[in-house]
């Protein structure tokens, strides 16, 4: 367990790098430590997004739940970019358009890391049983 919250948190820190490369108005200042604690905020907003609108009104639909995970993402990132000198975000739609990117490329090094700690697992063999 702890082995794959670690590999989430580093395929969300890819994930920031890579939006931070590609998104202009958007960059992270500093260096590795940087990344991870950036990374440690989103992954903890998207822990929390869900327990709050879980709370809300049933929404109509999987895609309005996505659209306001988005958009408090967005704000969340724009507010955290205010508070610290960790993000550098240019405004509000460029913090939108950085909580798309990262969340949708989180998800595909998700799915790569996923397969390759399952081709990992089934190369080693199940881990050996303990006694407590």
């Amino acid at each position: 367990m702890v082995v794959s919250l670690l590999v989430r948190w580093a395929v969300l820190a890819g994930a920031v790098e890579l939006t931070a490369w590609l998104l202009p108005g958007f960059s992270i200042e500093g260096g590795l430590l940087s990344h991870l604690v950036v990374a440690l905020f989103i992954g903890l907003c998207n822990v929390l997004v869900p327990l709050v609108t879980a709370r809300l009104p049933q929404p109509g639909s999987v895609v309005l739940l996505a659209l306001l995970t988005l958009a408090v993402n967005a704000v969340l990132i724009w507010v955290f970019s205010a508070l610290t000198g960790l993000l550098a975000v240019s405004g509000l739609l460029v913090a939108a358009l950085a909580a798309l990117l990262i969340s949708v490329f989180a998800a595909v090094l998700s799915l790569v890391a996923d397969r390759l700690l399952a081709a990992r697992a089934q190369r080693t063999g199940p881990a050996p049983a303990t006694r407590g």
